[in-house]
């Protein structure tokens, strides 16, 4: 490029930590120093290998080995995809910069960038000009970026060395932009990780911002198996690569000419598949992390999927999600395709989210009634322990509440009837104890006010303005915070069903059907996750409450913890040790505790001539020895632990294993990734009314390996509730702020009782060391 160097400029984005910044001759470097990448890799191999089938995540492809081999494939004559995509770009960068005007570019996956130069002429050929490529490779990132400072004296290059998810959030500060996504690299995405990636990118990305997307078009299959299977052997290199990499950077031994380059194309879902396959038994020996997989003779290892597309059908999904098509560019055999996509300021995710929230509250509804559909009126009008509050003032304090928030906090008029009952099911004025005193109203009388509340509050709705500028309302908080509230009551609601008595049975119309019993059970008892900064607590304005906030960032040393919860058979072992009479394992306040209460075995434990059994809801049932132990204090769990020579997690270290993907260098929402709960990933939303089976749902892992860290029990941690660094308080002081300090214990995860609305690797919950009648249980931890 002709022209005068730009005078020097200041860097454009300021990563939090623990970023580091590298300054080269023409561009800056920032570095992700997250995780280590190596523990990463490793972690992320024995998860992949531990799947059905065995997937490995093909980001590991592009180590600077990696990337050199795939800059070779590129060229082959085989491969038509960076042609052109080349030629489509040279002959609409000089459109495509009219359209998007003077914003800074950002590259996703920017390899050598070599095809992104078309872009940068017209950038540059108008004056100064803004890039910002991200590429997972640190060595070939910097390369590209020393080439073009040196090519382009009028740019400013900015390099961000990380995965897509992380760079993404760095990138972003660089707004406005057109964030650029070439190669189809799209194409290694399953429809609901794409699906993922952009609402995560409408989330990013600001109204009137661009998003360029390269996407390779369905065609002939003997065309696409070509291209995938180079005469010249440079995929099967490529293949080959990841399995070298994991000798060099990990200290496997896998014998590359055991290793088989599989690629065909699928039909049914329009995509190549790329797999190794072995042709002898191989050992892969992870040491670092303790783990050894036999991979048998004949056993295929997905390494890598590219969908093909049409471009029609991408404009709409694009279009789900906020982004409007603005052109397509195509090569005229139809080949391949560049589309322009511009956020748009009236997104669908605001424009249906009235209808959302309806659905949301009349979900939440439905299941409050089914729980207490079952009872007669004397079970909802009596207190059946001083620990619960009779169930009719639990349905009218959710009226209540619902009034107070979902109509008086945002406009709508106060109705006498709801403030005159505003002291009744005040629950800081009444103690539960004294609850069941109150004038409270009969069951009709409870319905009613729940049924005539949600009315005006439904008719409200249709005319709020869902304001983005209060916090309240903006993404419609209010409503989640209200409807989380009810699921937490039903939770509530169900710990005094559970303490009416062995002779009062308790059959929903929701209870499902358990889950089959697990062919395998969790590789290893504990899970190694090594030290390093993570990143806990959320950002979150839409779900979290404020005691989930602010993220902020945690180091911690290493340590193990168990791969799944404690189970009743675990459990037993410590009784029959007699954990119960040997002071030694408790502390001074669980001794005097255990003494007080004469406490022998968790709640709801019967000893009987045929041995332990368990009452559930009326109905005394045999002792399963593989679900995880329930309704025990945090007196007891710390007991246990103690006893096993290990200890109760922290709270950071229960969320880092649950949440922290170190192949992202971000946390995920749920231990198994940010897509929601469903039925085979953890057992939640009252279906079972009790734990499942360790080992029930393998898709649920965290990535370290835990299994059921949401759902099953709440499991208690060794941390007190205390705010984290930075909180504020809202919408009201009493949510959580006065019950901080050193009173009560954090538990995490969730039980089986709990609704997915009400549930996330952040969601904290608290309560008193001696308490029993909650769904919790819990796991160990250990120095490693």
């Amino acid at each position: 490029m002709q022209g005068m160097a730009a005078p020097p400029r200041a860097p454009l984005l300021s990563p939090p930590a623990p970023w580091t910044r590298r300054d080269g001759p023409g561009y800056t470097l920032h570095l992700d120093t997250a995780a280590d990448a190596r523990l990463a890799f490793a972690q992320s191999i024995a998860r992949g290998l531990d799947e059905i089938p065995r997937t490995l995540d093909c980001r590991w492809l592009y180590d600077d080995a990696g990337s050199e081999i795939f800059e070779r494939i590129t060229a082959e004559p085989e491969y038509y995809q960076t042609r052109t995509e080349t030629k489509i770009l040279a002959a609409s960068a000089a459109d495509i910069r009219a359209r998007v005007g003077d914003v800074t570019l950002v590259e996703l996956g920017s390899g050598s960038s070599t095809k992104t130069r078309h872009l940068l002429d017209a950038w540059c050929a108008r004056g100064a000009a803004r890039y910002v490529p991200i590429d997972i490779s640190p060595g070939a990132l910097e390369s590209a970026c020393a080439a073009l400072a040196q090519a382009y004296p009028r740019l400013t290059v900015e390099g961000v060395a990380a995965a897509y998810e992380r760079g993404l959030e760095v990138a972003a500060r660089a707004a406005p932009l057109v964030l650029v996504f070439l190669g189809s690299t799209v194409g290694n995405l399953t429809p609901a990780e794409l699906d993922r990636f952009l609402e995560v990118l409408g989330l990013h990305l600001a109204p009137g911002d661009h998003f360029l997307l390269g996407i390779d078009l369905v065609k002939d299959p003997a065309r696409l198996e070509a291209a995938y299977n180079d005469r010249a052997g440079w995929s099967a290199r490529f293949t080959k690569n990841l399995f070298a990499r994991m000798n060099r950077e990990l200290g496997t031994a896998v014998p590359l000419e055991a290793v088989e380059h599989v690629a065909y194309y699928d039909e049914r879902l329009e995509r190549i598949d790329i797999f190794a396959r072995f042709t002898r038994e191989v050992c892969i020996d992870l040491g670092s992390i303790d783990r050894h997989i036999r991979v048998a003779a004949g056993e295929m290892v997905r390494t890598e999927i590219s969908r093909k597309f049409r471009s029609g059908n991408v404009a709409a999904n694009a279009a789900r999600f906020g982004f409007a098509c603005e052109e397509t560019y195509q090569d005229p055999e139809e080949l391949f395709a560049v589309l322009l996509l511009r956020r748009r300021a009236d997104s669908p995710v605001i424009e249906n989210r009235r209808h959302q929230i309806e659905a949301l509250l009349r979900n939440v509804r439905a299941r409050t009634l089914e729980i207490v559909g079952p009872l007669d009126d004397e079970d909802l009008l009596r207190q059946h322990n001083p620990l619960m509050s009779p169930i009719v003032w639990d349905l009218g304090h959710i009226a209540n509440y619902e009034s107070q928030w979902l109509l008086r906090a945002v406009g709508a008029p106060a109705a006498p009837e709801d403030v005159a009952r505003d002291g009744t099911y005040d629950a800081f004025v009444n103690p539960r104890r004294e609850r069941g005193a109150l004038p409270l109203l009969d069951r009709g009388g409870a319905l009613d006010y729940l049924e005539d509340v949600r009315a005006r509050v439904g008719a409200h709705l249709k005319v709020v303005a869902l304001d983005p500028s209060r916090p309240l309302t903006a993404e419609g908080y209010v409503y989640r915070m209200v409807a989380q509230h009810e699921a937490q009551h039903q939770e509530t609601i169900l710990q005094a069903i559970q303490l009416r008595g062995a002779e009062l049975a308790y059959d929903p119309p929701f209870a499902g059907t358990p889950p089959p019993r697990p062919d395998r059970r969790p590789a290893g008892s504990t899970v190694l996750v090594p030290a390093g900064a993570f990143a806990m607590g959320t950002d979150d304005r839409s779900w979290a409450y404020d005691n989930e906030r602010p993220r902020h960032v945690r180091a911690l040393d290493a340590y193990r913890i168990d791969a799944k919860p404690v189970t009743n058979g675990q459990y037993l072992a410590f009784l029959d040790d007699g954990g119960y009479r040997r002071r030694e394992l408790w502390t001074p306040e669980g001794w005097a505790w255990c003494r007080e209460t004469d406490a022998g075995a968790p709640a709801h434990w019967r000893r009987t001539p045929d041995g332990w059994r368990r009452l559930i809801f009326g109905g005394l049932r045999a002792l399963d020895p593989d679900r995880p132990v329930m309704h025990v204090s945090w007196y007891e769990a710390d007991a246990y632990a103690r006893w096993a020579g290990k200890r109760l997690p922290t709270e950071a270290e229960w969320e880092k294993a649950a949440a922290w993907d170190p192949e992202r260098g971000a946390p995920r929402r749920y231990p198994w990734g940010d897509t929601p709960p469903t039925p085979d990933r953890a057992n939640l939303e009252q279906r079972l009314l009790e734990p499942a089976p360790v080992g029930s749902y393998p898709r649920g892992r965290s990535f370290y390996g835990c299994h059921q860290l949401l759902g099953d029990v709440w499991e208690w941690t060794a941390s007190w509730f205390e705010p984290y660094p930075g909180f504020e308080a809202f919408p009201y002081r009493e949510y959580s702020e006065v019950f901080f300090g050193r009173e009560y214990r954090v538990l995490r995860g969730g039980s089986w009782a709990t609704l997915p609305v009400a549930v996330r690797n952040t969601f904290r919950n608290w309560d008193y060391p001696q308490r029993r009648q909650i769904f919790a249980g819990f796991r160990c931890a250990a120095d490693a």
